[in-house]
């Protein structure tokens, strides 16, 4: 028996004291574990046992009735409790067939002694033994822990300390932390698809109050107490390794914030020499601004309904989780990228390795920020999360970088995109990707006060606007309709889902309000305009600057 198995009955009757011990039913739960040893002589104390305890008994308070003793032994099953030691004698002259039939039953070991024995000698001995070895053990787990944390400080700590929990215990150990990496040791254990296995354990790996990842082991036979506490200490030194990497990241972040900050807004900087050759190699760069919602478990939810599902995880945890899983998912795809918050958003700039791929650099920027957050909401850390990516141009210099970064902002700024339906959007997919070259006449209006602009659609379709909202005529929206059908009335009829005749009705309508011109080409370019800033402005506009 090694320190780390149970205490059970086949060990009790390898005691010097039950050498002349016999078990009479109940041989296949020999391997049941022992935690203490009382004597009960009561039929009514079952109710105060807690369960792996060793019965003893002389039968004194049973006595000759089958119907008692079943009850008895019953009672003491259904308690948990290990086994049951019977002193035969005048009180108790033999264990009935039924309670024995009952007991093998359930594998409950009956073991009687022939002779007179002192409880007392057999409760010293085993207290005694139990006392002695549970000091042993918290001595060896002491040692163990000193050597878990030892390993914290080596290189590849974290598989160290897998392969010392898999000497000490046998049993195949697996870790995935937060951003799905995955440390087995031996390195063939699935534990997805085990077998040969009784039990599953799954130890949570806590730091400071955040899980961030999680121990599973693969346990042959019934997991033992002292396990357990192997593995609260090897998942407090796992965390304490965890935690010093996510320090180190902390400052990796901050650092790549400082040199970014530099780059995005002035375009000039002191880049570290690990990033300088990246940035300045000739490929193009792309740079995209980001903004995380938290929307709740149910992604389909609206924000509102979304909170309501629980508390929303901290976003600077998750800023970490994203900067440590970026470069990953990037070089997937070609590209080199970085990560830093700016206020309310977060910056991402990646160069292109492959400029002679045959997919275009923007395309697989766009895959690549899919990647990442698809990643993310794999893990406990991004799921519940949705994200919206302003794209600025492609630049080939870094000096141009501060111009696509605003050109990310603004297209970041606007809720909705052109062609979108006006109103609000109740369900957002996982990731929304607004480019700047997309914005069209829009990168026009983004550069344009809104008060001018809305001055502006006021002295063109004001009145259609008017007469709209006075009557509940869709004027506007059969202007807009007409125009974007070359003024084709067939066209714009099919497209309006509407009657050829009642187009015709409200093209008239049109004219009255907007005069006779309306349709000459000065005045055609103004209206098209005009409709266009109207629905940037429904869409949710706001300056950058």
């Amino acid at each position: 028996m090694t320190i780390g198995d149970p205490f059970t009955i086949e060990d009790v009757l390898n005691r010097p004291i039950f050498r002349e011990a016999k078990v009479v039913a109940g041989h296949e739960g020999l391997r049941r574990p022992v935690r203490w040893v009382h004597v009960l002589e009561v039929t009514d104390a079952a109710g105060l046992l807690h369960g792996q305890e060793l019965i003893l008994t002389t039968g004194v308070g049973l006595g000759r009735d089958e119907q008692t003793v079943f009850h008895y032994v019953r009672e003491l099953v259904e308690r948990g409790v290990s086994g049951l030691c019977i002193e035969l004698g005048r009180y108790f002259p033999a264990v009935p067939e039924p309670v024995k039939e009952f007991a093998d039953r359930h594998h409950f070991p009956v073991i009687i002694f022939e002779r007179p024995v002192r409880f007392i000698d057999i409760t010293q001995d085993i207290h005694a033994h139990l006392i002695d070895r549970h000091h042993h053990q918290l001595v060896h787990l002491e040692r163990i822990s000193r050597q878990f944390l030892q390993l914290t400080l080596r290189p590849q700590g974290i598989r160290r300390i897998l392969e010392l929990l898999y000497r000490e215990t046998g049993c195949m150990v697996r870790l995935q932390d937060e951003v799905g990496e995955v440390i087995a040791y031996p390195d063939s254990f699935d534990a997805l698809g085990t077998e040969k296995t009784d039990h599953i354990i799954r130890q949570p790996i806590v730091a400071m109050d955040t899980q961030v990842g999680e121990l599973i082991v693969a346990v042959s036979g019934d997991p033992s107490e002292y396990l357990q506490l192997v593995l609260d200490r090897a998942a407090t030194a796992i965390a304490q390794e965890l935690l010093r990497r996510m320090s180190l990241e902390e400052r990796r972040l901050r650092t790549t914030q400082r040199w970014m900050d530099d780059l995005l807004h002035r375009g000039d900087t002191e880049l570290p020499s690990s990033v300088a050759p990246h940035i300045r190699s000739g490929g193009a760069i792309m740079v995209a601004a980001v903004r995380p919602v938290f929307r709740g478990n149910n992604t389909g939810a609206t924000e509102t309904e979304g909170r309501s599902a629980g508390p929303e995880p901290s976003e600077d945890a998750l800023l970490l989780h994203v900067a440590r899983t970026l470069p990953a998912a990037f070089e997937v795809h070609g590209l080199t990228g970085w990560l830093a918050p700016q206020g309310d958003r977060w910056a991402v700039v990646a160069v292109d390795g492959r400029p002679s791929s045959n997919t275009s650099a923007v395309e697989r920027m766009k895959e690549a920020l899919n990647e990442l957050f698809r990643r993310l909401s794999n893990s406990r850390f991004g799921n519940g999360w949705s994200w919206t990516v302003g794209l600025g141009r492609k630049v080939n210099h870094w000096s141009r970088i501060p111009k696509a970064w605003r050109q990310a902002v603004q297209a970041l700024s606007v809720q909705q995109p052109p062609g979108a339906p006006l109103g609000r959007i109740s369900a957002l997919p996982p990731v929304t990707f607004i480019s700047y070259d997309d914005l069209h006449i829009w990168q026009l209006f983004l550069e344009v006060n809104a008060d001018a602009l809305r001055q502006f659609v006021e002295d063109q379709i004001g009145t259609l606007l008017a007469h709209d909202r006075q009557h509940g005529t869709e004027l506007v929206e059969t202007l807009r309709v007409f125009l974007a059908s070359s003024q084709s009335k067939q066209q714009a009829a099919k497209s309006l889902f509407i009657h050829r005749q009642t187009l015709y009705y409200r093209l008239e309508q049109i004219t009255a309000l907007l005069g006779e011109d309306w349709e000459t080409p000065p005045r055609r370019l103004a209206l098209e305009t005009a409709l266009a800033a109207h629905q940037f402005l429904e869409a949710g506009y706001s300056r950058t600057d």
